[in-house]
């Protein structure tokens, strides 16, 4: 049997090496950070419907169609039928006030953008978990999704990881 033994600087490196293995909470945050970074810009980008990060948003539906054919979109301003005035916008999930045409889906209150990040955290040295513990949340991520990973994501995880383990540096001012 062939035994290796380490000596001076292999032995030092070996064990800085090991010492940042068991550090993987610090690359963790910094990658928390980010995703928190990326979970608010996908608000952002898909406040009026569409598509970012892969993942597709749907504006507000109309509240209902009429028999001949009239769309009332989820704003109303559409005439009534019957009586004067105009219809009015589908109320908001808070209930504080409606929907106008214009409006951010999902950020009424900015409840769950403020907070889809904050709400769980776990970290350990070897993973993580995020997530949200507003009620509302899992309905809104099956309609919507707002937290989730890509390929990017992992890549930019597997370099963080890499880096900190050659080097022992995180970006920025990350500690």
């Amino acid at each position: 049997m062939t035994e290796i033994r380490l000596e001076g600087d292999s032995k030092r490196l070996f064990t800085e090496l090991e010492s940042r293995g068991d550090a993987m909470t610090k690359v963790f945050r910094v990658f928390h950070r980010y995703m928190g970074v990326m979970t608010d810009n996908t608000f952002k980008e898909n406040a009026k419907g569409g598509t970012w990060r892969g993942v597709k948003w749907k504006y507000f539906a109309p509240q209902y169609t009429r028999k001949d054919g009239t769309v009332i979109p989820a704003w109303g301003g559409v005439a009534k039928v019957r009586g004067k005035g105009k219809v009015l916008g589908r109320k908001r999930a808070s209930g504080t006030s409606r929907v106008q045409q214009g409006d951010s889906i999902v950020q009424d209150t900015m409840t769950l953008r403020g907070n889809a990040t904050l709400g769980v955290v776990h970290i350990t040295k070897t993973k993580m978990r995020i997530g949200t513990n507003i009620n509302y949340a899992a309905a809104q991520q099956k309609m919507r999704p707002f937290l989730f990973f890509t390929k990017r994501d992992a890549a930019y995880l597997n370099k963080l990881m890499s880096d900190y383990l050659m080097t022992g540096k995180l970006p920025g001012n990350a500690k």
